[in-house]
């Protein structure tokens, strides 16, 4: 789709609204028959805060995902990330019952620092398995991945020498997602070396540490294990659906032609057989094997085939070849010094997808959760950044609840509230049929739930598109998200007055969802009764 020209101020202004910002002291208490969900404006990034009935009405259960941002699109919409993180302490009270962290990204995590959250404590905080520093397929996944890091450094570093500024602004755009930090963090390559060799202290771990720091209890989850709860609510469950333990489905990063909602652009794209060789290997390395390598300025001077190699090839200070006095080329010959002949670092250019994919197999290992308002009863679904594998591999086992058994799909048919996965992009929203193998959009939200579904969608349009033009949300997901939830669809950069009821959408069902949403400049709030 064309990008669509939007300005900062217009962005600011139409988030802007005419409720005032709450009292600082205010606390978050969700209605006495179910929960409340904070959907924070941090920019392009995702920060929730859950607010469940507790045992005693007078004490409601917090559950915190994530806390991050893209820096730069906070901008757009008028928010700073200190002013989130001083609500989310006067909404808890200054405790957290439990800290999701879904994945490694700088828009997940980069809010966490200590300035941040001084004055918070966390009872429980809750990770992917892929953390578990005990885990030795997590331990084997992270040496492989770090490896690669250092490969993309290495192979951007020797574009930068080249003079190739745009594919090195490129690289480091994904490298930064992979190693963190905020506004006032000015990354480079210097930086990117100095936190990679530094035994993996990238500023995303500084961000995960701060609250498992804070925290009297870290546990790594694995999917389809016990069914887990929730303490001090009456009867919320939660059930982990990913990353699934499976390396091979977290490296399938794209829907099929079926699941997907347009044709495949960015992630498909083929950078040739070597891009297939980096990806699976130990980071970028040189298309042929070092016996078969001569380098460039080793070539041009070699004692014997230094002047076939400049005749030929030639070089940057190399004349063209009739000034050498070779014959000019005839109608069906090549010229010779023909820059076109050389590949000194055209591989290299294979680099920036390579970088796409390690940051697609960092959102694959998201973790996924499914919250259970009652036994039986509604679900919220955070599916964080997965993708493809991620959703495939949830409907692979069961949950054992007692003498019975839950599964995925059932799970997704009770679903009333879908974070959408990964800003709206093109690869972590699966489209399907309800009579699918494995998960998709019409898993969710089936039978007399289907009236109350909602979505929401962490994402800077007029933001996104000044970063290459990302397609953040996908008109086609956005679409089949507002007309399976009738307009009921939260956007971070739109204000709850920009959402209209579709035609087709019960008076009733749309009242009510006017009732249970409110608005402010930094947060959407929306209640969901059991």
């Amino acid at each position: 789709m064309p990008p669509r020209t939007a300005t900062k101020k217009t962005a600011a202004k139409k988030v802007a609204t005419k409720n005032p910002s709450p009292p600082p002291t205010a606390r978050l208490i969700p209605p006495k028959d179910g929960a409340t969900v904070r959907m924070y404006r941090t920019g392009h990034g995702d920060c929730f805060l859950l607010a469940f009935r507790g045992k005693k009405v007078s004490t409601p259960v917090y559950v915190l995902i994530d806390c991050g941002y893209k820096p730069g699109s906070p901008d757009f919409i008028n928010t700073k990330i200190k002013e989130i993180t001083a609500n989310i302490r006067a909404a808890t009270g200054g405790h957290i019952d439990i800290a999701v962290i879904t994945h490694e990204h700088q828009d997940h995590v980069n809010g966490i620092t200590e300035a941040n959250y001084t004055g918070i404590t966390i009872g429980k905080t809750w990770l992917a398995w892929t953390e578990d520093p005990s885990d030795d397929l997590a331990n084997d996944l992270r040496k492989k991945f770090k490896d690669k890091l250092l490969g993309l450094l290495a192979a951007r570093n020797r574009l930068a020498a080249a003079g190739d500024d745009k594919a090195v602004e490129k690289i480091d755009s994904f490298l930064a997602f992979e190693l963190g930090g905020d506004d006032t963090v000015s990354f480079n390559a210097a930086t990117a070396e100095g936190l990679l060799k530094a035994a993996g202290e990238s500023m995303n771990k500084k961000s995960m540490k701060v609250f498992k720091d804070l925290s009297k209890d870290v546990k790594y989850l694995r999917p389809h294990e016990k069914i887990l709860t929730v303490p001090g609510t009456k009867d919320v469950r939660v059930f982990a659906l990913g990353p699934p333990r499976d390396p091979e489905l977290i490296a399938d990063l794209n829907p099929t032609e079926d699941e997907g909602f347009h044709p495949l652009t960015l992630g498909a794209a083929s950078a040739g057989n070597y891009f297939a060789v980096a990806a699976a290997g130990e980071g970028v390395q040189p298309p042929f094997a070092k016996r078969f390598c001569i380098t460039q300025p080793e070539a041009m001077t070699d004692s014997m085939y230094g002047g076939y190699f400049t005749q030929v090839y030639g070089d940057d200070t190399t004349p063209p070849s009739i000034a050498l006095g070779i014959p000019q080329p005839g109608p069906n010959e090549v010229e010779g010094n023909a820059v076109w002949r050389r590949i000194d670092k055209d591989w290299l250019h294979s680099a920036d997808q390579l970088a796409l994919a390690m940051n697609s197999q960092t959102n694959n290992a998201s973790l996924v959760l499914a919250f259970e308002l009652g036994k039986r009863g509604k679900v919220l679904l955070f599916a964080a950044d997965a993708q493809r594998g991620n959703w495939v591999s949830w409907s692979k086992k069961d949950w054992t609840d007692g003498n019975k058994k839950v599964t995925a799909k059932d799970l997704l048919s009770r679903t009333v509230l879908y974070k959408v996965g990964h800003h709206g992009s093109h690869n972590a929203t699966l489209n399907g049929k309800a009579q699918d193998a494995h998960a998709n959009l019409s898993w969710m939200a089936e039978g007399d739930y289907a009236g109350e579904f909602t979505a929401m969608i962490t994402a800077v349009r007029a933001w996104a598109e000044t970063q290459n033009g990302w397609d953040h949300p996908l008109k086609a997901i956005k679409d089949a998200l507002l007309k399976k939830a009738c307009g009921r669809v939260f956007q971070t950069d739109t204000s709850l007055t920009d959402m209209e009821k579709f035609k087709n959408s019960p008076a009733a069902d749309w009242t009510a969802f006017k009732s249970r949403a409110r608005e402010d400049r930094i947060y959407f709030d929306y209640d969901i009764t059991e």
